[in-house]
């Protein structure tokens, strides 16, 4: 018996192409399950191989040399004592009776070793096949539950070397747009049926031509369609089939055993690898067809025509709708197809058993897929398929329209649904990535309490997908907290679960739900898929940073709807609020409508009545909602309310920021509570409360240090706010421990300014000075410093300090300044060294300004009693400054030609008078002034007829010189 198996694996290996790599690493996985053991080889390429049994021993012999990663064999599955490599095979001793069945899963290597038949139920074992000669086509399996595999002792060899070169064509002819993205279009006709005979008579010859292309008896041909990347066979006018996807592949379950004929798909970049393999009374097919490409099914006479496509399901797709039925049994019936015969396979993907519903006729699908604790309900493109994750489920055809999922012996069946519980359309259609269980609360915390014992019992660098699920299950249950620690675990602990993308947003998901958008990247994470779901918390997420708009939010938001029920608790109010807040009111009604008494979503319908003009609906909802016992309704609500009332004016700016300071502790952290402490503090600066908007602007700082670059402008207009609206000691003092906050600029220069004076005004002028010195030597901006500079040298030669002047001056030099800055720093500065004795400096400094210093001069000059001098440098300031005749002139103009003709008179110069007075006398209107000039620019005395005018006038120089030292320049002058 061993050497035609040994003889085989040689040739086998001898066949084999050169790879020269030397021995393959392969890991070994090993499994417990309630009536086997398991032992899987991971290999990472197919490869033959050949299996031997002996009384209470089997040999694995591979078609190429490896190493066999054995540390999972020191703790052996069921059925199995020890395992250990023999030279180039893997043996393994196994309990007496056990069974052996092993197949094969993609590039793996399955082993099985079934409990002794005496310990199963008898009606639970199929009579055994007799073996059938080999023909190069599978043969039905004894197992239903499970592929049929070679016996022992037969090699399963490697796929010739042509075949594997398709794969590449497969996945290009899938990529281009020609190929699957074709419009919808008539039903292609089938490649035309070879006729059964020739004509009467053929030649011998003929007659093995004909017999040469006729498929062998008893196989079902498989055809190539015309004009479509499709293929048609007939299986009989009643087979019935189903077609879901697991991974990267697609499967078709046809409801009757057939011999398949390939032939003519060999080379095709679409079906030329498909795959067959018998089911029991049943036969799988399987195809690489990556996502989004799906398979379409349709009739052609007793045919079935089966075309490969990348257009979405259509809106108005029939859909084989899931309901529970509550009994009693409590159960679920699938509607709206006509079923075949259900059938019982290996889940290709897990190995786990999988019931499949066949349908008669194309069309019905399940869209939806729901997870529950004792099965999964896939998605497919025809028929049902339930991963049964309980050994008491059984489906069955109960009528002509109506497929049943029930628990053997009567048992009530563990849904989590009640009758008409099921999404509505749109939430249906949508695509997903997830897939998140549904039901009540006790039986998702049956399901986490089963994922998490599988947990336990992995080794720790292949915990990922179980850790995904319990993460998944978390998130059902409204648990995002719980659900983001569980992924971060999964991330530690297999570095393969951080390319997994259901974990990937998963995490993003829960880190968002928790209130960490910082941590929730995943989302953004650019190897997701692009699914519906995906752009939903993107959208999301955008929405939480204050970016994006609520348009990219509208599409796919009605998935929502069909979330578990704690997760949608949790999701759908935000979805609404943030659509009814963001300008898609009619989204937001459709998504209230659809969602009918859920509760929670009172905010969202104020929001709602709001957005539509329905101030007072909206004022009542918030009213009753601010009282309320939900904290994040009853702060949204105060937080809404004030506004509304800002609003229609019934309460002013420092009202509403009073209302919204009192949500502050209602919901804290996060984004929201920083715009809500901006908003208050804009608030109470527009009600002139600078001093309480810097205080809670400097405490929002503090207490988000994330945030503080970008309080950066608010604080400094609050800043200003307190300088100017606060008493002023306290805002001297808040300006001695904040001055970096002063900002640079006129308005800066400003703020000091009046909060000096408010100082000085106190009869303070050392603490004026000393605030205008600390406001100087913070500021690095030129213009500032040389502004506040002057303004402190201004200052100190009020209180006659020339020295504190000139080095006032000195500490605020720039060269940035403005001319007419300039000018007065100068004339500021001659005006202190004047005071200090060194006059004739002074008088230079002044003789540089020209034009600008000549009023200065001019003062110079009279202290001196220089007065044609002083009249000279006057008439140069006039001569600059007057403006035309017939401009008006300014009170500044009025008095500085009234000190022009006072000096004019004390140097008597007469002619000078005159020409003044007839130049500007009659600009010079009414007021003290105006006599005063009168007076000083009147003729002379020259007869009795002029007493009179000489009395008025003597009454008038009597007051002359308070008026002229009215005329004087603002800041002091020496003596």
């Amino acid at each position: 018996m061993r050497l035609p198996a040994l003889l085989l694996v040689a040739v086998l290996a001898a066949a084999a192409p050169a790879r020269g790599e030397g021995p393959v690493s392969v890991p070994m996985r090993v499994g417990t399950h309630p009536d086997l053991g398991r032992v899987v080889f991971d290999w990472p390429r197919r490869v033959g191989y050949a299996v031997e049994e002996e009384a209470g021993r089997v040999v694995i012999r591979f078609a190429e040399p490896a190493r066999i990663d054995l540390a999972a064999a020191r703790r052996p599955p069921r059925n199995v004592l020890t395992i250990g490599q023999d030279g180039d095979a893997v043996a393994m001793r196994i309990t007496p009776g056990a069974r052996l069945r092993h197949f094969r899963l993609g590039n793996r290597i399955v082993i099985d070793l079934r409990d002794p038949a005496a310990a199963q139920p008898s009606a639970q074992r199929p009579p055994e096949r007799a073996a059938a000669p080999s023909t190069g086509v599978a043969r039905p399996s004894a197992e239903p539950s499970a592929p049929r595999v070679p016996t022992p002792a037969t090699p399963t060899p490697e796929r010739p070397a042509a075949l594997p070169q398709a794969a590449p064509a497969a996945v290009r002819a899938l990529s281009e747009p020609s190929a699957l993205t074709a419009p919808p279009r008539p039903a292609a006709p089938v490649a035309a049926p070879i006729p059964a005979a020739p004509a009467p008579n053929p030649s011998p010859a003929l007659q093995q031509d004909i017999a040469a292309s006729l498929p062998a008896p008893g196989t079902t041909r498989f055809r190539l369609v015309h004009g479509a990347p499709g293929i048609v066979f007939d299986a009989g006018a009643d087979a019935a089939i189903a077609m879901f996807r697991r991974g990267d592949r697609v499967h078709l379950v046809v409801d009757r055993a057939i011999t398949p004929d390939l032939a003519a798909l060999h080379g095709h970049p679409v079906f030329g690898r498909l795959e067959s393999q018998p089911a029991g009374d049943a036969t799988v097919f399987s195809l690489a067809l990556p996502a989004p490409a799906r398979l379409a099914a349709r009739r052609d006479g007793t045919s079935w025509v089966i075309e490969a496509t990348r257009h979405a399901v259509p809106a108005d797709a029939p859909v084989l709708r899931a309901a529970a039925d509550a009994g009693p049994p409590a159960r679920l019936l699938f509607t709206g197809g006509n079923p075949g015969q259900t059938v019982a396979i290996a889940d290709p993907a897990t190995g786990e058993t999988l019931l499949v519903g066949t349908l008669r006729q194309p069309g019905p699908a399940v869209l939806f897929a729901r997870r529950l604790p004792e099965f999964d309900l896939l998605p497919t493109m025809l028929g049902a398929a339930i991963v049964a994750r309980s050994d008491r489920l059984r489906l069955r055809a109960l009528a002509a329209d109506r497929l049943v999922l029930e628990a053997a012996a009567g048992a009530p069946l563990g849904l989590g649904m009640q009758p008409g519980d099921e999404p509505p359309p749109a939430a249906i259609a949508m695509s997903r990535l997830l897939e998140l269980p549904a039901g009540p609360v006790p039986m998702l915390l049956e399901r986490l309490r089963a994922v998490l014992s599988s947990v336990n019992a992995t080794p720790p660098l292949t915990r990922g997908r179980f850790r995904r699920d319990a993460a998944e299950t978390l998130l059902a249950l409204g648990m995002p907290q719980e659900a983001q620690a569980m992924a971060a675990i999964a991330f530690q602990e297999d570095p393969r679960s951080r390319e997994d993308p259901r974990l990937l947003l998963a995490h993003g998901i829960a880190a968002l739900l928790s209130g960490r958008p910082g941590d929730a990247q995943g989302i953004e994470d650019p190897r997701l898929p692009l699914r519906d779901e995906v752009t939903l918390w993107r959208a999301l997420r955008a929405l939480s940073h204050g970016q994006g708009t609520a348009a990219a939010l509208r599409g796919s938001a009605p998935l929502l709807l069909g979330y578990p029920e704690a997760l949608r608790a949790r999701t759908l109010p935000l979805a609404i609020e943030a659509l009814a807040s963001g300008g898609e009111p009619a989204a937001a009604a459709s998504l209230l409508a659809a969602a009918v008494d859920m509760p929670g979503l009172d905010t969202a319908r104020a929001m709602l009545a709001e957005a539509e003009g329905r101030a007072t609906e909206a004022i009542v909802i918030l009213e009753r909602l601010a009282t309320g016992r939900d904290r994040r309704q009853r702060a949204i609500a105060v937080r809404r309310l004030a506004e509304l009332r800002l609003t229609a004016g019934t309460i002013d700016g420092a009202g509403a920021a009073d209302a919204l300071e009192q949500s502050l502790y209602a919901w804290r952290g996060g984004d929201e509570e920083v715009a809500l402490r901006r908003r208050i503090a804009a608030l109470r600066i527009a009600a002139g409360q600078g001093q309480q908007a810097f205080a809670l602007l400097d405490e929002t700082r503090r207490l988000f240090p994330d945030h503080a670059a970008g309080l950066g402008a608010p604080l400094q207009e609050a800043f200003l706010g307190a300088l100017e609206t606060a008493p002023p000691l306290a805002a001297a003092t808040l300006f001695d421990a904040n001055p970096d906050l002063l900002p640079a600029g006129a308005r800066g220069e400003a703020a000091v300014r009046v909060l000096a004076e408010r100082v000085a005004a106190l009869d303070l002028p050392d603490r004026a000075a000393a605030l205008l010195r600390r406001a100087m030597e913070a500021t690095e901006h030129g213009p500032t410093r040389a502004a506040i500079g002057e303004r402190l040298g201004v200052m100190r030669a009020a209180g006659g300090d020339a020295a504190g002047t000139i080095a006032a001056l000195d500490a605020s030099e720039s060269t940035e300044i403005d001319s007419a800055l300039a000018a007065r720093r100068t004339i500021l500065r001659a005006r202190a060294m004047a005071r200090s004795g060194a006059r004739d400096d002074a008088d230079t400094l002044l003789v540089g300004l020209g034009p600008a210093g000549a009023a200065a001069r001019a003062e110079f000059r009279a202290e001196i009693q220089d007065w044609p001098g002083a009249a000279a440098s006057m008439a140069e300031h006039l001569a600059a400054t007057l403006p035309p005749p017939s401009a008006p002139l300014t009170q500044e103009h009025r008095s500085a030609i009234a000190r022009q003709a006072a000096y004019l008179a004390l140097a008597g110069d007469e002619a000078g008078l005159a020409t003044l007075r007839s130049a500007q006398g009659g600009r010079m209107e009414g007021g003290a002034l105006a006599e005063a000039f009168g007076v000083l620019t009147a003729d002379p005395v020259r007869g009795v007829e002029d007493l009179p005018r000489l009395q008025r006038d003597l009454g008038l120089a009597r007051l002359l010189p308070t008026r002229l030292e009215a005329l004087r320049a603002g800041s002091q002058v020496t003596r």
